[in-house]
């Protein structure tokens, strides 16, 4: 399963999950960030959800969360997410 897919599922699972947040599956959606439709308590749900995704489908181990925030930007979209974790997984 490639990267994209394994985001989308994970966008799926998490929507599923709980009914207060939804993140849209497009480029720009904004999930870190002033304006974001997440609190910081659903960004790391989706995250770590979306960690334990790539290590069952790709085996390999990522760290979202401290990787993301280290890249010092005020706004993270999906494309942003995205971009990062082909660099990166």
């Amino acid at each position: 399963m490639n990267i994209e897919k394994i985001f989308s599922k994970t966008v799926e699972e998490f929507n599923n999950s709980q009914n207060q947040f939804v993140i849209e599956n497009d480029p720009n959606f904004l999930i870190v960030g002033n304006g974001s439709a997440l609190d910081s308590l659903a960004c790391v749900n989706f995250f770590t959800r979306l960690e334990k995704n790539i290590f069952a489908n790709l085996n390999k181990e990522v760290d979202i969360i401290n990787k993301i925030f280290s890249l010092k930007k005020e706004k993270i979209t999906t494309q942003d997410l995205l971009d990062f974790l082909k660099d990166n997984s």
